[in-house]
């Protein structure tokens, strides 16, 4: 009875052990881009991408997702919504991460489901304080980032449960390289056909549990084994990439999933 009792606490502590770990071991998750739209000025321009932090933090504190960021050495960080949780009243933990982002790279943020749900008052609050913070709040607009006399077009879309597809084409610059934020994944296809290049975007948390050789199980919006809920979908030359997310929100769990740093390198020519 007594080695059955061990065996079992062994076992409970090596699956506690376990989920520990998956949920709190940021991983870096690196993806070279190549289209011929890319100006050779950006051939190399890298970019991190943060997604669905819901303001707890991974591990101790944010230093993880600070020390493996810098690390990358990006030109440009992405936060793709959820930033915050709207269960949390306190967002100045959040604000605090991006004042020490934007010494790494310039921040360029959207807004997810959490920041949307807000009400009017503390929506404006919040947004204006993560631009006082030193983040670009890019909701339904676009900036240029110029190098070397180049420009690639940055496109950010405000989180709906379905994107205006027609403002998202109006945002884009024909023959320049597109690149847009935008929470959800599941219209991947159709950001492609609106004339974007390539997309960033988080939501589905990786599935929240993985099964390997079958893939993410659940996710938002598109319920029981999404068709896009990790890494890169490719349509054409054009592409959307799927952040796993760095926090949890309704399901506290992660299996399988560990939360992520996305690394894009943009190249002028890549092999697909």
């Amino acid at each position: 009875m007594k080695r059955k009792t061990a065996i079992l606490c062994a076992a409970a502590a090596l699956c506690a052990g376990y989920l520990i770990y998956e949920n709190g071991a940021v991983g870096v998750s690196r993806i070279d881009f190549g289209s011929p739209v890319l100006p050779e000025s950006f051939d190399g321009f890298k970019i991190c991408q943060l997604s669905d932090i819901h303001v707890k933090a991974v591990g101790q504190g944010y230093s993880q997702i600070i020390r493996k960021t810098a690390a990358e050495n990006p030109d440009a960080i992405f936060i793709t919504g959820d930033l915050i949780d709207s269960r949390v009243s306190d967002f100045t933990s959040a604000e605090s991460l991006i004042n020490t982002l934007r010494d790494i790279a310039p921040v360029y943020f959207v807004t997810g489901n959490h920041e949307e749900r807000l009400s009017p008052d503390l929506y404006i609050k919040t947004l204006g304080g993560i631009s006082a913070a030193g983040a670009v709040v890019l909701d339904g607009r676009s900036v240029m980032i110029s190098r070397g006399g180049d420009i690639i077009n940055i496109i950010g879309m405000p989180d709906t449960p379905e994107p205006d597809f027609s403002a998202i084409s109006s945002l884009t610059i024909p023959g320049a390289m597109n690149i847009m934020l935008i929470h959800r994944p599941q219209f991947a296809s159709e950001y492609a056909a609106s004339g974007v290049d390539l997309t960033f975007s988080g939501h589905a948390h990786g599935g929240q549990a993985r099964i390997p050789f079958v893939g993410g199980i659940i996710a938002p919006d598109q319920m029981f084994f999404p068709d896009f809920y990790q890494g890169i979908y490719r349509f054409g030359s054009r592409a959307t990439v799927v952040s796993r997310g760095l926090g949890n929100s309704l399901i506290p769990v992660r299996i399988n999933n560990r939360p992520e740093i996305v690394s894009v390198t943009l190249r002028r020519q890549c092999d697909a």
